[in-house]
């Protein structure tokens, strides 16, 4: 591995990933700030349904992104992955006609409006996520970066306008965001052009190359579908049983929470194709960056104390919704340690089919969970709870299934983890912000001196890795 290529990478990717971080922030910030609660709720349904035009694609972009992981973009076969293009297009865009139908037949304006943008963002999206997979699997995080860059600057500049123009509407927003991803797809079609712009030959191997790419990577869809549907599956429960309104506030208060996740998703963007090509022990590389991971991640917790200090003051209309972020923030130590070590290693090591069941078992956890408070607690708190405990299982057990084929334990660790995690919720939800704030930074220190050692020789052997 080459370190200084490495950092650079991450580098691309972290400031990509940080002014989507900033744009993130100031649109959760200002929006639900200056738009109805109605408004707001109507438009992140949309958001929570754009989430899941992915699982559309059939796991065809999953083939690519297993099969060809690591390879270099000047050797691709040009041809054979212009057919792909092509033929997944003419997917995509069959199945966005039947979706449109759908929202045809739909009484309720509203819902209707956002499931007929929902099926346009399907296709903007997906045929974007098939550069996006290129540029990824062949290594060219600058390029990578660029596409989100340009996407989120656009959508932010647009949303900015629509509302110092004083609108108001849902509606817009939503255009706005479909008018980004245009954007985004054309620079996408300009980054991979010579494979775009070539000669079309839909030939039979073009057809079994399809076939090939779908069967493969259905399995790793299905599981990222179903990795989705953990928080989907308690966000749709809300929006069912508590309304529209109850809906927009709780996912103001996920989208917070969440932020740290912007980070996350960088590293694991840049490990996928470097692992497919080092030859260093895997073992090794997977147990120094989970010291450095989860040192990082907690510290990250701090940013809970400002956050909830602020927000309550700029957005009252939301303060009995944000309480909760308690609760919900230590959730990215969870989904932090499934993207990064779960996720990448077991793309890399090929556990497709133990990630699929791992990720199978917390949906049908999730919606055990969702169903007993919906039909017998009907509790919101409990309901922002079994977030926190469903991710944090998923993560548990995805660990254990990782280490038998590592052939590692590291329990006591986890546990410690865990706890350190038990007690950040009970301190925050009980206690004073600033009692809290003490009583968290206190273990906090006593983890990193206590760890000093281990996490100077991780660092020191994560530079040395080749």
């Amino acid at each position: 591995m080459n370190i200084k290529q490495l950092l650079k990478n991450f580098s691309y990717t972290i400031s990509s990933n940080l002014l989507s971080l900033v744009v993130s922030t100031l649109v959760v910030l200002i929006v639900p700030k200056l738009i109805g609660i109605q408004d707001y709720g109507y438009w992140q349904l949309y958001l929570f349904f754009t989430t899941y035009v992915g699982i559309f694609h059939l796991g065809w972009f999953d083939g690519i992104y297993l099969r060809y992981g690591g390879e270099y973009y000047d050797r691709l076969d040009k041809a054979k992955f212009n057919s792909q293009f092509i033929l997944s297009t003419i997917l995509e865009l069959t199945l966005a006609m039947g979706i449109i139908s759908i929202s045809f037949l739909i009484r309720d304006n509203n819902k209707s409006y956002i499931i007929f943008m929902t099926a346009i963002t399907m296709i903007l999206t997906n045929m974007g996520q098939f550069f996006l997979y290129i540029l990824q699997i062949t290594n060219q995080i600058r390029r990578y970066a660029s596409y989100t860059i340009l996407g989120r600057l656009f959508y932010f500049i647009l949303i900015v306008v629509i509302l110092l123009l004083g609108i108001r509407s849902y509606k817009v927003l939503i255009l706005a965001d479909i008018l980004s991803r245009i954007i985004s797809l054309g620079y996408g079609v300009y980054c991979c052009r010579d494979m775009v712009f070539t000669r079309i030959r839909l030939e039979t191997s073009n057809f079994k190359e399809a076939y090939l790419n779908i069967t493969i990577g259905i399995k790793l869809l299905v599981a990222n579908f179903a990795s989705n549907l953990v928080i989907g599956v308690i966000r749709f429960g809300i929006q069912r049983f508590w309304g529209v309104s109850i809906f927009g506030k709780i996912s103001l208060t996920l989208s917070i929470s969440n932020l740290l996740m912007t980070f996350i998703s960088a590293v694991s963007l840049v490990l996928f194709p470097t692992l497919r090509r080092i030859k260093t022990d895997v073992t090794r590389i997977y147990t120094d960056l989970r010291i450095i991971l989860i040192t990082l991640l907690l510290l990250g917790l701090i940013v809970y104390f400002p956050i909830q200090l602020v927000l309550p003051v700029w957005l009252p209309k939301y303060k009995d919704s944000l309480v909760y972020m308690a609760i919900l923030f230590p959730m990215c130590l969870f989904d932090g340690k499934f993207e990064i070590l779960i996720n990448t290693f077991m793309k890399t090591l090929r556990l497709e089919k133990q990630l699929l069941i791992l990720n199978i078992f917390s949906v049908l956890f999730s919606a055990i969970l969702t169903l007993i408070n919906v039909y017998i607690f009907k509790n919101l708190t409990f309901m922002m709870f079994s977030i926190v405990l469903v991710l944090g299982v998923r993560s548990t057990i995805g660990e254990l299934i990782l280490w038998k084929y590592l052939r590692i334990n590291e329990i006591k660790q986890l546990l410690l983890e865990i706890l350190i995690v038990s007690y950040f919720i009970c301190v925050t939800w009980y206690l004073d912000l600033g009692v809290a704030f003490i009583l968290y930074i206190s273990v906090l220190i006593i983890y990193i001196v206590s760890h000093a050692k281990k996490i100077k020789k991780a660092i020191s052997e994560f530079k040395s890795i080749n």
